[in-house]
């Protein structure tokens, strides 16, 4: 089970319990291990961090402290280890090794940013009393970001059909839900008919809560709705959306791999194995 650390604490490698576990990753990739738990532990990646590396706790894994660090992994991993794209990792069957990486990656970028006080410029100092970093000079306060963004299955026809949409950012010919970031100001609900509308060009209505998921790129929170089909006739923007279309379960197109929030809504729609 992995439970997150409200307060922040910081330590160089060399004082890191050997069975502790270490979320190491780069901006696309993190070292994995093998095994049911497959994060490495601090004692499996001493040959690739230096004694004076310092590494922010993210929380707790199985009753064992979990720590991250931002690193390079260009290097040869140690033996017993392998380079990963975090994309693949989240296929693991564990929720906890992607919340895990999730909230790793999320505070180490967040960190990265904040080095400086961008009211003053003075250096960041980390809080004594919560997960915050504070300007010593005009006494500015930084949390960790979260962008939150939704993601949207549409349905008609009595919910017999689904909207699915090609990105063109997306890889082959992967068909996914409609999302978007939520603007300043907005609600969800506002935030799921805007981009329905902006997107696909269709009105909906009975906008429901479906489930969330963490998605560290760099710092997304995904929360999954429901909405049904109201009016309007569907058409890809021709920017963010080159085709889209109604599917039923019967002749669905390739959907986003498993450990998405996005083929978590599909497949649990359509009921599929």
């Amino acid at each position: 089970m992995f439970v997150v650390n409200p307060i922040h604490s910081e330590r160089p490698f060399s004082e890191l319990p050997a069975e502790d576990y270490v979320v190491l990753s780069d901006r696309r990739s993190v070292l994995m291990a093998a095994g049911r738990r497959a994060l490495p532990t601090a004692s499996q990646i001493s040959p690739m961090l230096s004694p004076d590396d310092i590494l922010l706790r993210c929380g707790f894994l199985d009753g064992h402290s979990c720590w991250g660090i931002d690193h390079s992994l260009e290097a040869a991993p140690a033996a017993g280890l392998s380079v990963m794209e975090c994309r693949t990792a989240f296929l693991q069957p564990e929720l906890d090794i992607m919340n895990a990486i999730s909230r790793s990656r999320e505070l180490t970028a967040w960190r990265r940013a904040h080095r400086r006080c961008g009211n003053c410029g003075a250096e960041n100092e980390f809080s004594r009393t919560d997960l915050a970093l504070v300007c010593p000079s005009c006494g500015q306060r930084y949390y960790p970001q979260i962008a939150p963004a939704v993601i949207v299955a549409i349905t008609r026809d009595n919910g017999r059909e689904m909207l699915l949409a090609h990105n063109r950012n997306f890889a082959g010919a992967t068909f996914s839900l409609i999302a978007g970031f939520v603007e300043a100001g907005e609600t969800l609900e506002q935030a799921v008919s805007r981009e329905i509308q902006e997107e696909t060009g269709i009105d909906v209505k009975n906008i429901r809560y479906l489930a969330s998921q963490p998605w560290p790129f760099p710092n997304s929170l995904m929360l999954g709705f429901s909405a049904e089909y109201a009016s309007g006739e569907a058409r890809p923007d021709g920017e963010e959306l080159s085709e889209l279309g109604w599917f039923s379960r019967e002749n669905l197109p390739d959907i986003p791999k498993p450990g998405s929030i996005a083929h978590k809504i599909i497949s649990e729609y359509f009921q599929l194995p």
